[in-house]
């Protein structure tokens, strides 16, 4: 019986600070968009603006990957500055991408020459972008000469990885708050407009654990003051359950005193229950989602607020109903409950 060897124990308290990772807001936000996002697709054309200069100097250029993060390392020495719609955007190498680049475009140039070609190349991909963009919302586009671009105030980066021949070099290029949400957007409308769409709201249970308990225990089980070891490590990991079902796996957060969760690669393990027996859920409680909503978590590294208060209070449930409540605690590294 699950009660078993932690039913005369004393637990220990559950601390939500020791397992559940804090998020930033903005990392949320732009989570089931903007972080999602593969930039690469809404330039089609970008590697045919390169393709002449390359046959010209006898380099094989490529585009590895293209990264959207929230921050760029420190310690950039080579920038410009640019403004789409008015909005300042800054290009960034970092030392060794610089070499790499010159000693593949320019080799031996002297210092003063660099600098030429490197913004003779900042320009170059400036025009290849805004050329080959395929999105749906067009922009005015300006490289600012006068502009000092370690000033930039960014919410966002996207990181281009290239392979010059045999070596890699990263091209940083941050971005604002509004070319954030416009990406934001229009990644999360692509995802909603290839899901499947409905009216209906689901509910999806956050559960840490499940029992297998024969009919016959379920009072025992239920009884106040009975204490109940999960036999599931003490951790972030998280089932989310929607409706009903096993859905995606994920990671247990927080973020501002509420409960968070951020989509793992899938799939989950769904352990089957023994014949004859009742599933009783453990569970930090339920959110109600929408299918527009539905669809953008089903990503991985999505992550969403769950609006519940963080608490070592769970759930108990039987069939999608809820039949008691329980206080989270710890028994030798595993999770345990004291039901209330």
């Amino acid at each position: 019986m699950s009660q078993g060897s932690a039913q005369h124990q004393t637990l220990i308290a559950w601390d939500a600070r020791r397992y559940a990772r804090s998020l930033d807001p903005a990392h949320v936000k732009y989570s089931r968009g903007f972080l999602r996002c593969r930039p690469e697709k809404w330039f089609p054309g970008f590697a045919a603006h390169w393709l002449p200069l390359a046959h010209s100097l006898g380099v094989e250029i490529k585009l590895v990957e293209a990264k959207p993060l929230l921050l760029m390392p420190k310690g950039m020495r080579t920038g410009f500055a640019c403004t789409v719609d008015d909005e300042p955007l800054g290009i960034f190498l970092d030392d060794v991408s610089t070499a790499v680049i010159l000693e593949a475009v320019s080799p031996g140039a002297t210092v003063q020459a660099g600098n030429v070609v490197a913004e003779y190349l900042a320009r170059r991909l400036l025009t290849s972008l805004v050329t080959s963009w395929s999105g749906p919302e067009s922009s005015l586009v300006r490289f600012e000469s006068e502009m000092n671009p370690f000033q930039i105030n960014s919410i966002g980066a996207i990181k281009l990885t290239f392979a010059l021949n045999t070596n890699h070099c990263s091209v940083w290029i941050t971005i604002g708050k509004l070319l954030a949400d416009r990406l934001d957007g229009l990644w999360r409308r692509q995802i909603r407009a290839a899901a499947k769409q409905g009216d209906e709201l689901q509910e999806v249970q956050l559960e840490i654990a499940q029992l297998a308990v024969p009919p016959a225990m379920l009072v025992d089980y239920l009884h106040s003051g009975t204490v109940i070891d999960l036999e599931v490590p003490a951790g972030d990991s998280l089932t989310l359950r929607l409706g009903g079902k096993p859905w995606l796996p994920a990671r247990l957060c927080e973020i501002g005193g509420n409960f968070a969760f951020e989509i793992l690669a899938g799939p989950v393990a769904g352990a089957s229950l023994p014949e004859g027996t009742t599933r009783l859920s453990i569970s930090f409680g339920s959110i109600t989602l929408d299918a527009s909503q539905v669809s953008e978590l089903a990503q991985v590294g999505a992550c969403w607020d769950t609006g519940l208060p963080v608490s070592d209070q769970v759930n108990m449930i039987i069939n999608g109903e809820r039949v008691s409540a329980a206080t989270l605690g710890c028994f030798e590294g595993r999770y345990a409950i004291t039901v209330a």
